[in-house]
């Protein structure tokens, strides 16, 4: 106890502070691996790396280079393949950029173009794909096997309606009962209905049977 005493008395006064006093709160240094301190792990991954590569940023020796068309209708321009020294070259002869368009090909193919005009093409081709995903709408039209020329007409007129708005047509044939035994009456009827379509849309595929119904699907054709 004498021992273990004098060794209190002693780190008190290391510290200079009087035995019977209370010790504040003390900080507990950072553990230590070797004469290193054991730093906490970083968050996150720094900034995400650039969607393009562009002109010296491009790292392959040869590149396949292509410039747009001066008709925008038409295919990019096939310059040919060759060093990417001579590919940033020819961009700023043009005043633009080389972007790399597919990093993946071999050789990889790039752009000569300028980035910020490539950006905003890009940009207004994803909007309007979003924007075409997003108000295209199923809509559905119901037939029966025995339906009568007058109300299947009525049925394409409908659909021809939806395809012209842009919306996808889900024809359906339904059964009940004993009317199961004439499906192949429902698949007909469907192929004839797309066939009535033809100029406004075409179909995912045959008629297919689900359960008690006959379905297919008509996708519209894209607006010229």
């Amino acid at each position: 106890m004498a021992t273990l005493a004098a060794v209190f008395i002693s780190t008190c006064a290391a510290l200079a502070v009087h035995p019977g006093a209370v010790v504040p709160h003390l900080r507990v240094p950072v553990a230590t691996r070797g004469n290193l301190a054991m730093m906490p792990p970083r968050r996150g991954r720094g900034p995400p790396p650039p969607e393009h590569m562009i002109n010296d940023k491009i790292t392959a020796d040869e590149l396949r280079v292509v410039m747009p068309p001066e008709d925008p209708s038409q295919p990019d321009v096939v310059v040919g393949v060759m060093p990417r020294s001579e590919a940033i070259a020819k961009a700023q002869e043009e005043g633009v950029d080389l972007v790399c368009i597919s990093p993946g090909a071999n050789p990889p193919v790039c752009k000569i173009i300028d980035y910020g005009r490539f950006k905003f093409q890009l940009d207004k081709k994803k909007k309007m794909m979003k924007k075409a995903t997003q108000s295209q709408a199923l809509k559905e039209i119901k037939l029966s096997y025995t339906i009568e020329s007058h109300d299947l007409n009525v049925r394409i007129r409908a659909a021809e309606k939806f395809l012209q708005q842009g919306n996808k047509v889900k024809a359906v044939v339904q059964f009940r009962g004993r009317e199961m035994q004439h499906t192949a009456i429902g698949a007909q009827l469907l192929d004839r209905l797309s066939e009535s379509l033809a100029d406004y849309g075409s179909p995912d595929g045959p008629p297919k049977q689900s359960g008690n119904r006959m379905e297919m699907y008509i996708t519209p054709k894209p607006k010229k």
